[in-house]
C-alpha cells in the first residue's frame, strides 16, 4: 500500500491547491505533524521516511497546482480581447486580424458550429506576427471545418465571461481557451496543417460517426455516437434532460464501462488464438488506441489508466488493488494537468469508481449475508436472472451513493429515480456498445450491411432512450437542491465514510434486520426458481424478438389519412406531410439539422430512410439549414425550390449535395399540380415562372406557395411570404381558400394580411415560430388579425400534427391548448 499513500498525498495536496489553502500555512502545519510523526516512530525509520515522502508530495502536489495556475493578466491572443467594460459600438475598433488552426471536431449545437482553434498569427503593425493561445470560434451550421484546416479570421475577440452560477472563463482556461470569436469572417486558407496521425486518427472518428448517422435514425444515431464515439453534443435537448434527470448520464461519459468492455472483449476473444498473455498485450494496445480514437476526456483517461495497470499487474504476478489504481492513475493525471482536479466528469469518475473499489465488496457481502439464512444454496445470487439482477443493483448503488454528493454539489438536483433507472439501463450497455461499434466499423466497408446491423442495434438504442423518457417522467423524478455547498458534500462523504466503517463490523441489530427482511427475501426465492430453469440467454433472446415484434407491428400500422405536422425546429420553418397513398414529403428544414432529423426520425420506421420529396420554400437559412443535413441523412427523390440563390455557405452546401447525389431538382411553377394518390393533390400558387412582380429586394416575397388538398379538406402553406407577395398572389387569379394556413414568415407583423385572410378563411391557422425569440414574433398585430381563428404555436404547443379523412379534421399537440380566439 505504500504506492497508494504517495499517490494519495500527491492528490491531496493538489486538492488542498484548489480549495485555495495558503501554501505556507499548510507547509508550516504538515512540518508540525512531520516533526511529531517523526518523533512517535523513531524507532522505526521506515514508516518515518514514509510519512516524511507523504509530507514533501503533499507540498508538491500544492506547489505544482499553484504554478499552473491561469495568469491574471492576458497573455497571447487574449491580449487582442474587447475590454469587459468597453461600450464600444463600432463595428470596427478592436477588430482583429489572427491565423489558426482547427485542433478538434467542431461540437454542433442546434444552429450553430463551435469550433476550437490554436492561434498561430496576429496581423498587427502592418505584418504577421507570431501568437499562441486558444479560441472558440462560433459560427452557423456551414461551411465546416475540420481538423487540420488553416482558417484566418477577422472579427471581435471576447474573454469568456463569467456566469452567476458557473465560471464558464475557468472552465474554458483549463482547456487552453483565452478568447471567443462570435460569427467573424472566415476564409479557409488551406488544409491538413495539422499533425498527420491526429488527421487520421479524427477522419476515422469522423467516418466512424458519419458510418452511425447513416445506418440510424435520430435520436438513435446521436446516442450511439455518444456511447461509442462520446459526441455528447449531439443528444437531442430532451434527451440530455432525461439522462440528467435520471442519473444515467454517465452511460455517454466514457468511463470504465467502456474500457473494461474493450478489455474483456480483446482478451476473451483472442485468448484462445495467441494465449492469454499475449492478448492482455493486445488489450493494452487495444484501450490506449480506443483513448485516443475517442478523445482523453479526464473519465475515459481515468479509465485507460486504472485499466493498464490491472493488466500490467496481472502480467507481472502481482496482487492488483482497484484503490492503489485509481490513486495512481489520479496522481498521474493530476502530475501531468492539475486542473483536471476541478473538472466536473474527472471528479464523477473518480467518485464513482472509488464507489465501485470501497462499496461494491462491502455491499455484495453484506447482501449475501443478509440473504443466506433463506437460500438453500448460497451461490443462486450468483447464478441466473436473479444473479445478474443482484450484481447490476450491487454495483448501481454502489455508484449511485458514491456519487450522489458530488451531482448534488454541482448541479444542485437529485434524482429519486436513479436507482431504478440504472438498473433498466446499464444490464444493455454492453448490447449497445457492442452493436453500435459494429454498425461504426462495418459502415466503413458497406454501407447496405451496416444498415442491416443498424436494425439490431437500434433495438438496444431505442430501449435506453424510452426507458430514460419513461423514468424522467415519473412525478418529482428529479428534485432541485438550491444552496447545496462544498460542506454539505464533505458532510455527506463523511457520514458516508462512517457508515462503510460501522457496516464492515457487525454491529447490534442485524439480526433483527435479516428477520424483518426475511419475508420479503422469500417471496424472492420463490419468484426467482421458475426463472432459474430457463437459460439467461435464451430468456433474453425471447425479450428480444418479442420487443422487435412490437417495434415493427407499431411503426408499420396503416395509415389512411392526410397527416401534416408542423414540425417544433424552434426559430424556422419544417412540415412533414404524409399521404393516404404513403407518400412523404418535407417542405423546409428548419435552421437545425439536429433537431429536423430527430423529428423525420420519430415519423418514420427505423428501417425507412427514403423522403418522396423535398420543397424548398426560399434559400433563408431558417429554412435551408436543415435540409443540408437531411440530403445527408436520407434519400431523396426529388426536390422542388424556387428559383433564388443566396452566396452563404449554407447553399453552397446544399448545391454541393444535390450535384453529389445526383437528385433531381426541378423550379415550382405557378398552376403546376401533383397527383398524391387517392385524390390528394397539391398545387404551387407561387411564385410564377416568368420575372416575380413584386418589386422588392426581400427574397421572402418569392417563397413557393403551395396548396396541399384532398376532399374537402386543404392546407396553405405560404413560407415567408409578405404583404407585398401576397397581395400580388391574390392579384394572380389563384384560388388561396384553405381549411388551415401556416401563417407566413413566423407570425410576423409584415405578413399576413386582412385581405389574404379575408381570402383563404382558415378555421386553423399555425405559427411556426422559436419560443423566446430576438425578433418578437409573433406579432401582436397578425395575433390581432387571426382574432376569429384557432391559433396553434410551435413556441407554446410544440410539435402540431393535423390529420383529415377528406371529411373530417384532427389536431394534436405536445403540449397545452391552443390560444383561443380573442372574444
Amino acid at each position: 500500500m505504500t504506492l497508494a499513500y504517495l499517490a494519495a498525498a500527491w492528490v491531496l495536496g493538489t486538492v488542498a491547491a484548489a480549495l485555495g489553502w495558503d501554501l505556507a500555512w499548510a507547509v508550516a502545519g504538515g512540518a508540525a505533524v512531520l516533526a511529531a510523526g517523526t518523533a512517535l516512530l523513531r524507532h522505526n525509520v521506515a514508516p518515518a521516511l514514509l510519512v516524511l515522502l507523504c509530507g514533501g508530495l503533499f507540498a508538491a502536489g500544492m506547489v505544482r497546482f499553484q504554478a499552473d495556475e491561469t495568469p491574471t493578466q492576458p497573455t497571447g491572443i487574449a491580449v487582442f480581447n474587447t475590454p469587459d467594460d468597453s461600450n464600444d459600438t463600432d463595428d470596427t475598433h478592436d477588430t482583429v486580424r489572427f491565423r489558426a488552426l482547427v485542433t478538434d471536431a467542431p461540437d454542433e449545437k442546434t444552429s450553430s458550429l463551435s469550433i476550437r482553434l490554436a492561434a498561430r498569427e496576429v496581423f498587427q503593425d502592418g505584418e504577421w506576427q507570431p501568437v499562441s493561445g486558444g479560441v472558440l470560434l462560433r459560427q452557423g451550421l456551414f461551411p465546416r471545418y475540420h481538423y487540420g484546416d488553416l482558417l484566418e479570421v477577422e472579427g471581435k475577440l471576447q474573454t469568456p465571461p463569467v456566469l452567476p452560477d458557473f465560471d464558464y472563463r475557468q472552465y474554458l482556461a483549463r482547456q487552453g481557451i483565452v478568447s471567443i470569436a462570435e460569427y467573424p469572417k472566415v476564409d479557409l486558407l488551406a488544409s491538413g496543417q495539422g499533425n498527420r496521425a491526429l488527421a487520421a486518427i479524427h477522419g476515422l472518428r469522423r467516418e466512424l460517426s458519419s458510418a452511425l448517422t447513416e445506418a440510424l435514425p435520430e435520436p438513435q444515431a446521436s446516442l450511439g455516437r455518444g456511447i461509442l464515439l462520446g459526441e455528447r453534443s449531439a443528444l437531442p435537448q430532451d434527451l440530455t434532460d432525461a439522462l440528467n434527470a435520471t442519473s444515467t448520464s454517465h452511460i455517454i461519459a466514457l468511463s470504465g464501462y467502456n474500457v473494461t468492455l474493450v478489455a474483456g472483449l480483446v482478451i476473451g476473444g483472442l485468448a484462445w488464438l495467441v494465449g492469454r498473455r499475449n492478448a492482455a498485450l493486445l488489450a493494452l494496445a487495444a484501450i490506449a488506441a480506443y483513448t485516443v480514437l475517442a478523445g482523453p476526456s479526464p473519465s475515459l483517461l481515468r479509465a485507460a489508466i486504472m485499466g493498464a495497470l490491472y493488466i500490467v499487474a496481472t502480467l507481472l504476478g502481482r496482487p492488483n488493488s482497484g484503490i492503489v489504481s485509481l490513486l495512481v492513475a489520479a496522481a498521474v493525471m493530476t502530475g501531468l494537468d492539475p486542473p483536471v482536479i476541478q473538472d466536473v466528469s474527472f471528479q464523477l469518475s473518480f467518485a464513482a469508481a472509488a464507489g465501485l473499489v470501497l462499496l461494491v465488496p462491502l455491499l455484495r457481502e453484506r447482501a449475501a449475508q443478509a440473504l443466506s439464512p433463506l437460500q438453500a444454496d448460497p451461490r443462486s445470487l450468483r447464478q441466473g436472472l436473479l444473479g445478474m439482477l443482484f450484481e447490476t443493483a450491487v454495483v448501481t448503488t454502489a455508484a449511485v451513493v458514491s456519487t450522489l454528493p458530488l451531482i448534488a454539489l454541482h448541479f444542485q438536483r437529485l434524482s429519486l429515480v436513479a436507482l431504478p433507472a440504472n438498473l433498466l439501463v446499464v444490464p444493455a450497455f454492453p448490447f449497445i456498445m457492442i452493436t453500435s461499434a459494429l454498425v461504426a466499423v462495418v459502415g466503413l466497408v458497406s454501407g447496405g450491411l451496416a444498415a442491416l446491423l443498424g436494425w439490431v442495434a437500434w433495438l438496444g438504442l431505442s430501449y435506453m432512450t424510452e426507458a430514460v423518457r419513461l423514468l424522467a417522467d415519473v412525478p418529482f423524478a428529479s428534485l432541485e437542491l438550491r444552496g447545496f455547498n462544498m460542506g454539505h458534500a464533505v458532510a455527506l462523504y463523511a457520514l458516508l465514510a462512517v457508515l462503510v466503517w460501522a457496516t464492515s463490523r457487525r454491529r447490534p441489530g442485524q439480526t433483527t434486520a435479516k428477520q424483518l427482511l426475511r419475508p420479503v427475501v422469500r417471496m424472492a426465492a420463490l419468484a426467482n426458481r421458475p426463472l432459474r430453469a430457463i437459460p439467461t440467454l435464451w430468456l433474453a433472446g425471447g425479450l428480444a424478438v418479442a420487443a422487435a415484434l412490437i417495434w415493427i407491428a407499431v411503426f408499420s400500422a396503416p395509415g389512411d389519412r392526410l397527416e401534416v405536422k408542423v414540425l417544433d425546429v424552434g426559430q424556422g420553418d419544417a412540415i412533414f406531410i404524409r399521404t393516404p397513398a404513403g407518400h412523404k414529403l418535407l417542405v423546409d428544414g428548419g435552421p437545425s439539422g439536429r433537431l429536423v432529423s430527430e423529428a423525420i426520425g420519430e415519423e418514420l420506421p427505423f428501417w425507412d430512410r427514403k423522403l418522396d420529396m423535398v420543397i424548398l420554400t426560399h434559400p433563408d437559412d431558417d429554412h435551408l439549414a436543415g435540409l443540408v443535413t437531411v440530403l445527408e441523412r436520407y434519400d431523396v427523390k426529388e426536390i422542388v425550390t424556387n428559383s433564388q440563390a443566396t452566396d452563404t455557405g449554407t447553399f453552397a452546401a446544399w448545391q454541393r449535395d444535390i450535384e453529389e447525389k445526383g437528385i433531381p431538382c426541378h423550379t415550382a411553377k405557378t398552376g403546376e399540380w401533383i397527383d398524391l394518390g387517392r385524390g390528394a393533390t397539391l398545387q404551387f400558387l407561387w411564385p410564377p415562372d416568368d420575372a416575380s412582380p413584386v418589386e422588392s429586394d426581400d427574397t421572402n416575397d418569392d417563397s413557393v406557395v403551395l396548396k396541399l388538398a384532398w376532399g374537402r379538406a386543404s392546407f396553405l402553406l405560404t413560407g415567408d411570404l409578405e404583404a407585398a407577395g401576397e397581395n400580388a398572389l391574390l392579384q394572380s387569379g389563384v384560388d388561396p381558400q384553405a381549411t388551415v394556413l401556416k401563417v407566413a414568415h413566423h407570425g410576423s407583423a409584415y405578413s399576413t394580411s386582412e385581405s389574404l385572410l379575408r381570402a383563404v378563411r382558415p378555421l386553423v391557422a399555425v405559427i411556426s415560430v422559436g419560443e423566446d425569440n430576438r425578433f418578437g414574433h409573433p406579432s401582436s398585430a397578425t395575433l390581432g388579425r387571426l382574432d376569429d381563428t384557432i391559433v396553434f404555436r410551435t413556441d407554446e404547443q410544440g410539435e402540431v400534427t393535423l390529420s383529415t379523412d377528406g371529411e373530417r379534421l384532427w389536431i394534436s399537440t405536445e403540449r397545452g391548448p391552443p390560444t383561443p380566439p380573442a372574444p
